[in-house]
């Protein structure tokens, strides 16, 4: 629960962030240079005219709230789905690591120790691992005096399934950004289109293409934001399923090597 409000806050955070650029407002005209003295060289002062009269440069970051000025309010449904989607990103990257789900060199502690009889130094050790395979051990302890080991790792595999299952339930923010973002984008077209076709409409012949650039331009930007986050967005979140499948196997192993090692190998 506290990683899914980090993310949100992480998103409230961005939204913010896109209100103060889309907030600013344009630089000032540059004010004209101050008068010359009459004994100060005419080549200084043309040059100080020069130098107050010169455009001033446009930055990528001033071209970037150009762009999402125009694109219109559907702009920032696709901007506040692009923070929710790199946060759940973020958090699933750092979270889908082998250290968090089935650590190298644990199940070897666990055999050592439980063959030895010290399940009280297993539980410890679960305890201070806290990773997904800890947990099923931990499941495997309740269920330690059992007779029959197929129902411990029936109970094993339950957890495991279980706990599989919670973690692809944290990536459901990424499907749901690489499939809703390119919807939104589409949105913004029709709506482009929409407003362009009034424009004609209102305007009778089109003598001048140029006032239909707003509605052009929306349509167009719109299309592009919502694919720039989809597809990044459609990556990762097959990346990381990718990598939960192969931990899922790799897990469904360890818990039969444990069962093997500890149950059936007394």
């Amino acid at each position: 629960m506290k990683k899914q409000m980090l993310v949100v806050a992480f998103a409230l955070a961005g939204a913010v962030w896109m209100k103060g650029i889309l907030a600013q407002e344009p630089a000032n005209p540059a004010e004209p240079a101050p008068a010359v003295a009459a004994e100060a060289a005419p080549a200084e002062g043309a040059e100080a005219a020069a130098e107050a009269e010169a455009p001033k440069e446009i930055t990528a970051l001033d071209q970037w709230a150009t762009y999402i000025k125009q694109g219109g309010k559907t702009m920032w449904f696709i901007g506040l789905l692009s923070i929710l989607g790199l946060g759940c990103a973020l958090e699933r990257f750092w979270n889908m690591r082998r250290s968090r789900i089935v650590p190298d060199g644990f199940s070897a502690k666990v055999i050592e120790l439980w063959k030895s009889g010290k399940t009280d130094e297993v539980a410890a050790l679960c305890t201070r691992n806290r990773s997904m395979l800890a947990r099923v051990v931990e499941t495997m302890l309740q269920h330690g005096d059992s007779k029959d080991y197929q129902e411990v790792k029936q109970f094993a595999e339950d957890k495991a399934g279980r706990e599989l299952r919670l973690e692809n339930r944290k990536s459901a923010m990424l499907a749901t950004t690489a499939t809703l973002s390119p919807l939104l984008g589409l949105f913004g077209t029709v709506l482009g289109l929409l407003g362009a076709f009034g424009t004609v409409a209102a305007m009778g012949e089109m003598g001048d293409a140029s006032v239909l650039a707003d509605d052009i331009g929306q349509a167009l930007i719109t299309t592009v934001a919502g694919l720039a986050v989809s597809m990044p967005c459609l990556f990762a979140y097959n990346y990381i399923k990718g990598r939960l499948n192969l931990f899922s196997v790799l897990l469904e192993e360890e818990i039969s090597d444990l069962v093997n090692q500890v149950f059936i190998r007394r």
